[in-house]
């Protein structure tokens, strides 16, 4: 059995400099999967956790 790393980001609204802040952080730490527990508030904010 292998381990996994799993992100979990909230509350990220249209704040799109900290999207960018926390995907950079997500993708430096090896992050295997990303749950967004919601809060985001337009369709083109939730675009930039695409790989």
């Amino acid at each position: 059995m292998s381990l996994r790393k799993i992100g979990v980001v909230a509350d990220t609204h249209d704040r799109l400099h900290l999207i960018d802040e926390a995907v950079s952080v997500l993708n430096n730490e090896g992050v295997d999967l990303v749950l967004h527990a919601g809060d985001y508030v337009s369709p083109f904010s939730i675009l930039r956790f695409k790989p």
